[in-house]
């Protein structure tokens, strides 16, 4: 865990600075939260995800590794380097699940890098991967951050809590939120089609959302199908919150040879 990560968090309890004392960290209020073993920090008590789960997040790991997000995490890179010039710039990544987008943005930028997610088992997996970043266990709808210390928040398929995000962030840092369109992995959707209660996807909702918050800077489509095979296609069906609701392992996957990628990608202020 980097120091200049903690010198940028509050207490979730009264909004105090944090500090390192021995294996906790402390604030002047006397509230205390333990690092754990695996180096991270639960600031978030009491509060746990109930929708992701272990496998979920192991499965996301595998479907990285395979390199089926690459030109997503290029996207990123692309916006990170253009709209932000701060030349040590803090980056939040709001429900940084296994790490992957924070770990992996702008590799070649000295940053400090700091994921936030309610599930602990994400943060996990995110510190026992991390040498350039810092993972915490904390609650997206009141973010355990010092008020205007972000120059970048990634919001990658996450609910947006843009008046958090507003609180966050510096005078003109910017907001990337990626959201899925209405081709995002549309091979599973279709092999679970009799599992499903829509069909189709349907994103206009979060897209009117975000417009309503955001200035809008820039907006990007990313779109491009993948060839895919073996345990991957297994691996993409298990990530998904899409399927969370599906016995993955009764569906018949057998005709999925390949898998479409269809986000878009909304960079602004707020």
């Amino acid at each position: 865990m980097q120091e200049c990560a903690i010198a940028k968090l509050r207490c979730p309890v009264c909004a105090g600075a944090l500090v390192r004392q021995g294996g906790s960290l402390c604030c002047p209020a006397g509230h205390c939260f333990d690092v754990a073993r695996q180096g991270y920090v639960n600031l978030a008590p009491g509060r746990k995800s109930v929708v992701y789960n272990r496998q979920l997040f192991e499965s996301r790991a595998q479907v990285f590794r395979a390199g089926i997000f690459v030109p997503v995490l290029d996207a990123l890179t692309q916006a990170i380097n253009r709209y932000v010039a701060d030349p040590r710039p803090v980056v939040l990544d709001a429900g940084c699940g296994e790490g992957y987008y924070l770990r992996g943005v702008a590799p070649e930028r000295d940053m400090v890098r700091i994921g936030f997610d309610l599930s602990k088992e994400a943060v996990r997996l995110a510190c026992g991967a991390a040498k350039n970043a810092s993972f915490f266990v904390g609650d997206l709808a009141a973010i355990p951050m010092q008020d205007g210390c972000c120059d970048a928040v990634l919001d990658v398929f996450t609910p947006a809590h843009y008046g958090e995000f507003r609180r966050v962030l510096k005078p003109g840092g910017v907001l990337l939120k990626l959201a899925p369109r209405a081709g995002y992995l549309r091979e599973l959707r279709q092999a679970a089609s009799a599992h499903l209660r829509h069909a189709e996807y349907d994103g206009s909702q979060v897209e009117h959302y975000a417009r309503a918050h955001m200035h809008m800077l820039d907006e990007r489509v990313i779109t491009y199908t993948i060839p895919v095979e073996g345990e991957i296609v297994s691996h993409l069906a298990l990530m998904t919150p899409m399927l969370s609701g599906v016995d993955v392992a009764q569906l018949n996957l057998s005709g999925v040879r390949s898998i479409t990628v269809d986000e878009v990608l909304y960079i602004g202020t707020l």
